[in-house]
């Protein structure tokens, strides 16, 4: 399977989701959510360096420790499976539903929705029930092939029960450091903000594209 291959059928499900995400946060607050560039563009960033480094330490974490992977990936694979080329399309788009279900929580629900283990709670929900699970179901629609391949298969390989505590830990780290950036950006000038955000982009495609890839 080429890229060329791949790549409409990933930017049409990362569409639908994008779509999907909107409405849901519609729901949630009462109205559209609204987009400040600045702070949407640090969630897709930050999102992406972290999820593909989680990605390669927690999967082989995972099969050091218990003989089999979490995942592999079927679309893309490097790094073993542990990571899709397709990763700086997916993780940025996730990153900005994630900066909308932030905000929608938090208008919604004041203090307690701010909470960042309250949301880290809800990701580790959302992220494998909704987001691969639905992903999932598109590739194969669209490419007849799982997008990744959930090992344990106690989810019909869709996802697993296994990733919710971890996806909750990552989730919690991963809003504590958007917490602190935000809060530091707004004393950084303009050309500092800049080289933060690339100094991100630039660490996830090191990692997917370097030493192991």
């Amino acid at each position: 399977m080429t890229s060329a291959e791949v790549i409409p059928s990933a930017v049409l499900a990362c569409v639908l989701f994008l779509v999907s995400s909107l409405l849901v946060n519609r729901a949630v607050r009462g109205e559209w959510p609204g987009l400040e560039p600045g702070r949407a563009v640090v969630h897709a960033a930050l999102v992406f360096s972290l999820a593909v480094m989680f990605e390669v330490l927690v999967n082989s974490a995972h099969e050091r420790l218990f003989g089999e992977k979490l995942w592999e990936y079927r679309v893309l694979p490097v790094h073993g499976g542990d990571v899709s080329l397709l990763a700086p399309l997916v993780w940025p788009v996730y990153g900005l539903h994630l900066y909308w279900l932030r905000d929608s929580l938090a208008r919604r629900f004041g203090a307690v929705g701010q909470s960042g283990a309250l949301q880290a709670l809800l990701v580790g929900i959302e992220a494998p029930f909704i987001f691969e699970v639905v992903g999932n179901l598109l590739f194969i629609l669209l490419l007849g092939s799982f997008y990744a391949w959930y090992v344990p298969g106690d989810f019909w390989h869709l996802t697993s029960f296994r990733v919710v505590p971890v996806y909750m830990i990552s989730a919690w780290i991963g809003f504590r450091m958007l917490d602190f950036i935000e809060y530091r950006m707004t004393r950084m000038s303009r050309p500092g903000q800049s080289v933060l955000v690339a100094s991100f982009v630039i660490t996830g495609l090191f990692v997917l594209y370097g030493p192991g890839a």
